[in-house]
């Protein structure tokens, strides 16, 4: 009788257990399906971008038909999206607040006829037109694409960024059509101001594809390789190339505009067809394959290792638990080898980074081809959160020093939690302001100070952050590095390095130790005295710093 009772509650198990896995590949599939309907309007909107540039440039001359066609497409997939949404079943799976973000959208899709009268009448500039298919349409829907994606309980983090950055470069392509019929139609390609931007585009598209294919998964990347055509790809290819070269205008116009619209968009369609194979890639079988790119699922448990760090972070101090843990849902945390350039200035800004452990350099070029180092970014700072707040390009390079783990958030999740979590956005503010005040601060020192005063400075900054017991100051990256980040030689350096040895430091090739605790006291400032432990003891030389509260977690 025990033994049937146990089977009986084992077979109850098993049933539970299959009951609850339909469930969620039911919840699975109506997800994938949203993100079909969602995918098919913005190619469709992408398409009426491209045939409306053509219109305006020829005054209604040509595409006149396909326009007009191109609406009803255009109007047939965002009605095919309404119904689909607005069942009951596919709103039960909804995230938390997508509902409204899609009600958002919606509204949006509805304006799009008043741009289209002003674009049958001939009374709106191309790039006016050309911006409100963009900003209005496109990029918020694709931003919707990819937060949803990321938000289905069992994607995969790795292969949905493979999946969002293929968005955004399909996007890229999509401009690419759009700006290269102008180009062709009206020989805007023998205007330098026009070949800049449309290299500048080019430029972004090579971001996310190369940041694609590090991240996808093989059977992901030989989605692509199935589908596009190599005549496609190397034509598009060969005009970027001229242009990149600066090539004279009779090299590049060998198209018409209505060829290259064609050309491009037999490319668009199949990277469209690869785009909702790689939606059936997010989930399940996908995790075995991840480890290819790195992106183990040890590697990704690592987010909610470093969880009481992050929550003591400024830029994450008075979130509620679940408020953090559903940011960090969409983290991934990867490790980075010394000299790893992160990113160059004028690139996309897609993700938020958060220093974990190591080193790295934020700089930009000089004309005479030296950098200028801005700051040197350590565990707990952020990187691009002006970019991502402002949803701009990035405005620095970033590349790492040292062994670097990073964690990083997607942008677009970032940029909808500071609209509808006020704590985020203080927080966001807050980390912007002070990091603009460390600019301000790093100014002053390199043109203030003089090279004993920033010396002191830096490895004050360095005994506090590193605790040591012993009074050992160790210098974190190379001393060249150390030394362009003080605005000044490394022999300077070297030499600054030398008279502190002769006030009793003990000087190796990459540690200090100093005399006794307060022997660098002198150089200290109240920012440095606000992270300082033994500000206010009775030794400290620094009595009217007594009442700055310590900060943490910086």
């Amino acid at each position: 009788m025990g033994s049937c009772t146990g089977l009986c509650s084992w077979l109850t198990f098993l049933d539970r257990e299959d009951t609850e896995m339909e469930a969620t590949t039911e919840k699975t599939k109506l997800v994938q399906e949203l993100l079909h309907k969602l995918g098919e309007v913005v190619h469709q909107i992408q398409r009426e971008r491209g045939c409306a540039g053509l219109f305006l440039d020829s005054l209604g001359k040509v595409f006149a038909e396909r326009f007009q066609d191109q609406n009803q497409a255009v109007d047939a997939a965002v009605e095919d999206l309404r119904a689909f949404q607005a069942r009951e079943d596919v709103m039960a799976v909804l995230p938390s607040g997508f509902a409204g973000r899609l009600k958002y959208l919606f509204v949006k899709y509805d304006d799009i006829g008043k741009l289209r009268d002003k674009i049958r009448l001939l009374s709106v500039r191309y790039t006016q037109a050309l911006n409100s298919y963009t900003f209005s349409l496109t990029v918020p829907t694709i931003d919707a694409m990819i937060e949803l994606a990321q938000r289905e309980p069992g994607h995969n983090s790795a292969l949905v960024s493979a999946y969002a950055n293929f968005l955004q470069w399909k996007e890229r392509v999509g401009m690419e059509r759009a700006l290269g019929a102008r180009g062709f139609h009206t020989f805007a390609f023998r205007n330098q101001e026009f070949c800049d931007r449309f290299v500048a585009l080019i430029a972004e598209q090579k971001t996310y594809f190369e940041t694609f294919k590090a991240l996808a998964s093989p059977s992901q990347i030989a989605l692509l390789q199935d589908v596009v055509k190599d005549r496609d790809m190397d034509a598009l290819k060969d005009i970027n190339t001229l242009l990149e070269e600066g090539a004279p205008p009779h090299e590049v116009e060998r198209y018409s505009g209505e060829t290259w619209y064609d050309l491009l968009t037999r490319m668009i369609d199949c990277l469209h067809t690869v785009e909702a194979r790689l939606v059936e890639t997010l989930c399940g079988a996908g995790l075995k394959e991840a480890a290819s790119t790195g992106q183990t699922r040890a590697m990704i448990s690592h987010v909610g290792h470093f969880r009481p760090f992050l929550k003591s972070l400024p830029t994450f101090s008075g979130l509620e638990d679940n408020e953090l843990d559903e940011l960090l849902s969409f983290a991934q945390v990867r490790e980075y080898g010394k000299d790893k350039l992160l990113f160059l200035r004028d690139e996309p800004a897609p993700r938020l980074y958060i220093v974990l452990e190591g080193w790295v350099k934020v700089y930009n070029g000089l004309e005479s081809g030296e950098e200028a180092i801005l700051q040197m970014l350590g565990a707990g700072e952020t990187l691009l959160e002006s970019a991502v707040f402002l949803n701009v390009p990035a405005p620095v390079n970033a590349q790492v020093v040292e062994r670097a783990l990073l964690l990083s958030i997607p942008a677009p999740i970032i940029r909808q939690r500071l609209h509808s979590n006020p704590r985020l956005a203080v927080n966001m503010l807050n980390a912007v302001s002070l990091r603009s005040q460390r600019l301000v601060q790093q100014i002053e020192l390199s043109r203030l100070r003089t090279v004993q005063e920033r010396v002191g400075w830096f490895l004050l900054r360095l005994a506090i952050n590193q605790k040591s017991p012993d009074m050992t100051i160790h210098l974190p990256y190379e001393k060249s590095i150390i030394a362009a980040y003080l605005d000044m030689r490394p022999e300077t350096f070297s030499r600054t390095l030398q008279k502190f040895r002769n006030d009793g430091f003990e000087v190796e090739s990459d540690r200090l130790k100093m005399p006794d605790a307060y022997a660098l006291c002198g150089f200290c400032d109240a920012d440095l005295a606000s992270q300082c432990p033994r500000v206010g003891d009775d030794a400290c030389p620094h009595p009217e710093y007594g009442d700055i509260e310590i900060l943490t977690g910086t």
